[in-house]
């Protein structure tokens, strides 16, 4: 039971997440005007578009094997995920109307995307919403992980950094640096466990975790 669990911790999440983004979607964008409500709009449409991309992850943690090196970040990665963009969805905007930093954000947060879905199709069978290591696990240096050790990541943040910008309130971008704190952490706890692969030190001693030339 306890394996079937931790399972299907991500699937229910991810469930539970679309459905809070359509009502807090509705409600922000209801009253919204145009240009306003059609950037709004198609950024919450690529939200959910994003989030059943990623689900067949999510239902694949369901026959995975439990991991206890883990501890717990899957979820806390998870809280700050929600709340960033839950926040953003349910808190009233700083500024009212159209402004160009919610074009801007919108490119930011299709390029967050991409990036992020290319790392993980990169990354392939070894990529897992826990932290574990495969017993055929190999260190993958293609793709984006040509220049960044953690690039799913860095996309994650660059993805909800334009979903801020698109709804933007104080609220959010704090809770994005809740996400950014999550996202240290769960990295600290992941590496860990991948300085034990061969190899991966080599690798890792070429490459910033997020972003080229800062960390």
């Amino acid at each position: 039971m306890k394996k079937n669990l931790q399972g299907l911790v991500p699937l229910l999440f991810s469930s539970t997440f679309v459905a809070l983004i359509l009502v807090a979607g509705y409600f922000q964008l209801r009253d919204w005007s145009q240009p306003a409500f059609v950037v709004g709009t198609t950024a919450v449409a690529i939200y959910l578009l994003w989030l059943v991309l990623e689900s067949r992850v999510a239902a694949g943690e369901t026959q995975r094997e439990r991991t206890k090196s883990d501890i717990g970040t899957c979820e806390a990665y998870a809280l700050g995920r929600a709340l960033t963009t839950l926040l953003a969805l349910a808190m009233p905007r700083i500024c009212s109307g159209y402004y160009h930093f919610m074009l801007a954000g919108l490119i930011l947060f299709v390029c967050g995307i991409t990036f992020r879905l290319v790392a993980i199709r990169t990354l392939g069978r070894f990529y897992s919403h826990r932290v574990r290591i495969a017993g055929d696990h190999q260190v993958v240096d293609t793709g984006p992980y040509r220049f960044l050790r953690h690039p799913a990541y860095t996309g994650m943040l660059v993805a909800h950094l334009g979903f801020v910008l698109i709804f933007m309130n104080l609220w959010a971008a704090i809770a994005w640096l809740v996400l950014l704190i999550t996202i240290i952490i769960r990295i600290r706890v992941e590496e860990k466990a991948l300085f034990e692969l061969p190899g991966y030190p080599e690798f890792a001693a070429k490459r910033c975790r997020l972003l080229p030339g800062l960390w």
